[in-house]
């Protein structure tokens, strides 16, 4: 979304929610001025100021305090922000992308989300399938994650075996994207021969669908204009009320 858009030669700035200690979390987002904090020895610009310009991916939003939420819906509301300490605001342009892997409506019944900053948030949605109910991208991402993992030796490896496509497309990855690159990066470690086989990849047999499905990288690829991700934004953006949206995306 950030490279196709009128943003792309600005900042693509990512921050994960859930890896920084609350305490912490607030600094990371706004910055600080000097004298913020013991240690705060210069002034530092946070996530917000760097994107300026470009894009900001609050990753795992779900997970980010309530606290921090009622000042994540001010910025959104004021398009400013305040570094820690500050006396005055900086103003900021900045799209911002957010992401969770829990379901936003449960996390509001439940008190950990504010609804306001939901609807602030939830302008375009795009809900990504979990890796079993993708297809092909499994076939794609395990041949990225290969390209990526193997090193030395193993250089020589150029894909996987039939049988290991089958496993790959029949297994359930409970883990999703992580455990695929794992999976991929631990066979990768310590496969023999130019090809990938059944054996070398270690997944739990209790996850493997009895379905059989075969598929070839190239038919993978074939497929991969009609992912779900282009078309739900083309669908979007077709709708006669998307107007405004299709002038202004950016």
């Amino acid at each position: 979304m950030h490279a196709y858009s009128r943003r792309e030669k600005g900042p693509f700035i990512a921050i994960n929610c859930a890896a920084i200690p609350d305490t912490l979390l607030e600094s990371e987002l706004f910055g600080y001025e000097r004298g913020a904090f013991s240690g705060a020895v210069e002034a530092r610009p946070g996530k917000f100021e760097l994107a300026h310009g470009g894009t900001l991916f609050l990753d795992e939003i779900g997970d980010m305090p309530l606290v921090l939420q009622s000042k994540l819906l001010r910025v959104l509301q004021e398009r400013e922000i305040y570094r820690l300490s500050a006396r005055e605001p900086r103003r900021i342009d900045v799209r911002i992308i957010a992401a969770t892997n829990q379901e936003p409506e449960s996390l509001i019944r439940i008190g950990r989300f504010r609804e306001d900053l939901y609807y602030r948030l939830n302008v375009v949605r795009i809900t990504l399938p979990p890796l079993r109910e993708r297809g092909d991208d499994i076939l794609l991402l395990a041949e990225r994650f290969l390209n990526l993992h193997r090193r030395g030796d193993n250089q020589a490896q150029q894909g996987f075996s039939p049988e290991a496509r089958e496993k790959l497309l029949n297994y359930s990855w409970p883990g999703n994207v992580r455990e695929l690159e794992n999976v991929i990066a631990q066979a990768a470690l310590g496969a023999r021969g130019h090809l990938l086989t059944a054996e070398d990849l270690a997944l739990n047999e209790l996850s493997l669908r009895s379905a059989v499905t075969t598929s070839t990288l190239e038919q993978a690829r074939a497929r991969r204009s009609k992912s779900f991700l282009p078309n739900s934004l083309d669908k979007f953006l077709r709708q006669p009320n998307a107007s405004w949206w299709r002038k202004h995306w950016h």
